[in-house]
Order: structure tokens, then C-alpha cells, then sequence
């Protein structure tokens, strides 16, 4: 019986080192930017930037409280899939926060919200890239989602506006609105370091003339091409259609040689955030 191939140590102690990195770019964008300036993108660390002002309790305190039950209750619940990167990812964003303490690098909201929301962002999205997390809302999330009907997604929206609505009741309506543009900047952020910035495009193309149109793109482009029948409910006729998907750069090409082979051909042009395999990026190490 055969075993799976195992990732080279250096790749898991890769995967550590992103963590440690981006738990401390989260606690940079929190500390330089978020606390000073009364804002927040929601979550844990707005509860902690409340009771901060609140009761004078130390930021990094509160994390580590909060997270304490958190992932108690996350592996009563769920056992094993609670993973220590989640532990050491909650563990080192309490620290650095402790920790990287510097003067404020802004009182300007707007700035604050923007390098906050960036900072914030990167950071988790290096700890979600390397299969952590840093405990807090996504907990909540998962149990609330358990509980209720209501997707994790959903329920984490929840959160964060109940979280944001407290700072505006606490501090202003103002840091409220900042708060929420914070959220959007770091949940944006997140998805550009996880699925990478859209360099690639994802093509549909309807033709009768597919057969020869999908070779031209396999000799001219090398790039592979799918080809399956399709039937429009509107006409009833029977026509190929082709996928393939190709960099930003051959977009141009692609679409003067579908207009030269059939110019009446339909085509369909999407971003494509992530492509993993032949001809693009290789599959991540250790997937598992």
C-alpha cells in the first residue's frame, strides 16, 4: 500500500514562518493604526479595542482571554479540526500585539483606515495561506452557523457588524463608518494574498466552427482547450463550446483569432484569481 508523498520539512517550517509574519503584520496594522484612531475591522480585536478604552485593560490581554474559551469550546465541538496552527496563530497574535508597541503612525482616519485595513489583511492572509488562523470571529462563526440556520460566511458578517456597531455607540457614528470601509480594505486584502491578483482570464467561447477554432488555440496559443456540446434553449441548435483560460497578456491574441476564424461567435472573458497546474502555477506543497 503506497503512501502519499510528504512535503519537505523546509516547506512546513516555511508555512510557520508565514504565520509568525503575518500574525505580527496583523498586530502592526492594529497597533499603529487601529487602536490610536478608534477603529477596527470588526471581530475580537474590536471587543479588545473597547474594553481597552472601556476598563484600561491591556489589547493583548483581552485577545488572549477571549481566544482562551473560544478554542476550548471550538474543540469540544469540533475536535481534531481545531489544529495547533490555530492555537499558535491566536498564542503569537496575542504577543505581538503585547509586543509591537510603537507611537501611533497616524491620527488622519482615513489614512488609518486604509494602511489598518492593508496591514490587517496581509497579515491574515498569510496565516490563512499558510492553513491557520488567529481564532477569534471565525469560531464564533462556525458555532453560530452550528446553532442557527445560517451559513459561517453569514454569520461572521454578523459578527463583525455587531462588533462595529458597538464601536460607533462606544466612540462615534464616525468610527463606525471607518470601521466598516477597514473591513472591506482587509477582507479585500486577505483575498488578493490568498488567491493572488487576477493575471489570468478564463474564456468561454460558443462557435460552430469550435473544432477549428479549438485547434488554432492549441497551435497557435499553446494553451489546452476543453470541448464539450452545448444546446441553446432559445435557437435549439447544437454548437461546441471551448474553455481554456490563458494570461492577460494573450487575451488580445485570443479574441483576433476567434474573430478571424467566426466572427459571429459568442465569448465570455472572466478574471481567473487563482490557476494551479500545467502551463500556470504549481499545486501549493502538502495540501493536506
Amino acid at each position: 500500500m503506497s503512501r502519499g508523498r510528504q512535503a519537505p520539512l523546509w516547506a512546513d517550517a516555511s508555512e510557520w514562518a508565514l504565520i509568525v509574519v503575518g500574525t505580527a503584520t496583523t498586530a502592526l496594522g492594529v497597533n499603529l493604526f487601529y487602536v490610536p484612531n478608534h477603529i477596527a475591522d470588526g471581530g475580537v480585536t474590536g471587543i479588545g479595542i473597547m474594553v481597552l478604552y472601556a476598563w484600561h485593560i491591556p489589547l493583548w490581554m483581552t485577545l488572549a482571554v477571549l481566544n482562551l474559551p473560544l478554542l476550548w469550546l471550538a474543540h469540544r465541538l469540533w475536535g481534531g479540526r481545531v489544529s495547533l496552527r490555530t492555537v499558535v496563530g491566536a498564542a503569537l497574535l496575542s504577543l505581538f500585539v503585547g509586543v509591537l508597541v510603537f507611537p501611533p503612525a497616524t491620527h488622519n482616519l482615513l489614512l488609518a483606515t486604509v494602511y489598518g485595513g492593508l496591514l490587517s489583511g496581509v497579515g491574515l492572509g498569510l496565516v490563512f495561506r499558510s492553513r491557520g488562523t488567529t481564532g477569534g470571529t471565525d469560531i464564533v462563526a462556525r458555532f453560530l452557523a452550528h446553532l442557527l440556520p445560517v451559513s459561517t460566511g453569514q454569520a461572521m458578517l454578523a459578527v463583525d457588524f455587531f462588533v462595529i456597531a458597538g464601536l460607533g455607540v462606544m466612540f462615534s457614528p464616525t468610527a463606525a463608518m471607518y470601521s466598516l470601509i477597514a473591513l472591506f480594505i482587509s477582507t479585500r486584502a486577505l483575498d488578493v494574498v490568498q488567491e493572488g491578483i487576477a493575471y489570468e482570464r478564463a474564456v468561454l467561447i460558443l462557435s460552430h466552427h469550435g473544432d477549428v477554432m479549438g485547434r488554432r488555440l492549441l497551435d497557435e496559443l499553446g494553451r489546452g482547450v476543453t470541448r464539450w456540446p452545448v444546446t441553446g434553449l432559445y435557437t435549439g441548435d447544437t454548437r461546441p463550446a471551448l474553455y481554456v483560460v490563458v494570461s492577460r497578456s494573450e487575451l488580445t491574441r485570443l479574441k483576433a483569432l476567434v474573430h478571424n476564424v467566426d466572427p459571429t461567435a459568442f465569448l465570455v472573458v472572466s478574471p481567473a484569481h487563482e490557476v494551479l497546474g500545467e502551463g500556470f502555477r504549481s499545486f501549493p506543497r502538502d495540501l493536506g
